[in-house]
């Protein structure tokens, strides 16, 4: 586990599964509530965690329905009580189609109950976090905006960018989500889903998907 703070959040991370996938617990000091975002595997260590905070409620946030990144889903929603998972319109149907969210293709097949909580851009989850819409590597892909941090699943990542040669994506579509809906933001840390954390000016700057002589 590693914690990263910034203005009145706490966000913990936590490296899960097979293709170790960023799952983050992310809380306000003092509050009851917490997110979790992208449980990859059950975690009793992550469990432990969670119950060791003493939450009242757990929302299971999820930036995109790809296996690697809700695999752990059923395993927390049954041990938290009221746990409630949140998801985009778009990517809501991929939660029970193992061929739409691929892990029919990468391991045991994954069927989940519908979400809870449907997610649309603009909305807001937790006090102070902000949803917005950045279709390309699926087409609901969500990234999660706080004062100080941006949790941008496998949008954007340190150096690179997620794909799009998956069922729905959209190479170009990807880029231009991320320079409306990331780089228009105020520099602060990026919390990808896979890979080291990042900021925004370092990417805007150095990421090569957004040189001048880069073409997709």
């Amino acid at each position: 586990m590693v914690t990263f703070k910034s203005h009145n959040l706490i966000c913990e991370r936590f490296i899960l599964g097979p293709l170790q996938v960023n799952t983050y617990l992310v809380y306000e000091s003092g509050s009851d509530k917490a997110l979790l975002i992208d449980p990859a595997e059950e975690s009793p260590t992550l469990l432990d965690r969670i119950k060791e905070l003493g939450f009242s409620e757990t929302t299971i946030f999820l930036t995109h329905g790809h296996a690697d990144h809700l695999a752990g889903v059923d395993y927390f929603r049954t041990q938290l009580s009221g746990c409630k998972v949140a998801i985009s319109l778009e990517d809501a149907p991929m939660l029970g189609d193992p061929d739409l969210n691929l892990s029919s293709y990468i391991g045991d097949q994954i069927a989940l109950e519908d979400a809870e909580i449907i997610l649309n851009d603009g909305d807001h989850l937790g006090a102070e976090g902000e949803i917005a819409a950045v279709p390309g590597h699926t087409p609901g892909g969500l990234i999660l905006i706080f004062p100080g941090m941006v949790f941008s699943g496998d949008t954007l990542f340190a150096g690179s960018i997620g794909r799009s040669d998956f069922p729905g994506g959209d190479g170009k579509q990807l880029i231009k989500a991320i320079k409306d809906k990331i780089f228009t933001l105020s520099d602060r840390y990026v919390f990808p889903g896979h890979g080291p954390e990042t900021r925004i000016a370092e990417e805007k700057t150095e990421n090569p998907f957004f040189s001048a002589s880069f073409t997709i």
